[in-house]
């Protein structure tokens, strides 16, 4: 079996969008998205662990950073909404809150509207450490896409939350 090479040049996109996806080109190009993706994660994981460079500041874990992303930004949140949100299994959201609870970025609080049921908040200390984490990414993706112009980082970031939000809503179809 031979897997074709997926780091050459882009093959143009269809004229019609709702052009077949059997034909070879377009087949190719889907490799070469697949492929690119994983090396995205990859090398973002990994750019992202080591970019801190002040002595003493770190970059949170993927896992956090996203889960009090989403606290800060959209309130406090029981564990079953914040795992359905996130895309994630409740017990998987609840060991992560356990580590933000530990290092003092969540507590849990009883909900107003009912108190059998608990929500995750961000505390004071999380919204800082968010913003020192969204801060040292910032600089981060900076430097990396320092040579690249405005224009060309603007269709970045509208590709990459096309691409998230078509992975929501293929999980969202997969999972019904």
């Amino acid at each position: 079996m031979k897997i074709e090479d997926t780091t050459g040049p882009a093959t143009a996109p269809p004229e019609d969008p709702g052009e077949s996806l059997d034909d070879a080109a377009a087949t190719a190009v889907l490799s070469r998205i697949e492929f690119q993706v994983a090396q995205l994660m990859r090398r973002a994981d990994r750019s992202v662990s080591r970019g801190s460079k002040r002595p003493g500041t770190g970059v949170m874990d993927r896992a956090a950073y996203l889960l009090l992303h989403h606290l800060v930004t959209e309130g406090a949140e029981n564990v079953n909404v914040l795992a359905d949100r996130l895309g994630l299994d409740a017990s998987t959201v609840t060991r992560q809150v356990a580590a933000l609870e530990k290092a003092g970025h969540v507590r849990r609080t009883r909900d107003p509207h009912d108190g059998r049921a608990v929500l995750v908040e961000p505390t004071d200390g999380g919204v800082d450490a968010l913003d020192a984490n969204r801060t040292e990414r910032r600089a981060l993706y900076g430097d990396v896409l320092g040579s690249w112009s405005r224009l060309d980082r603007a269709l970045l970031a509208e590709l990459l939350g096309r691409l998230n939000s078509s992975l929501t809503e293929y999980r969202r179809r997969a999972d019904d």
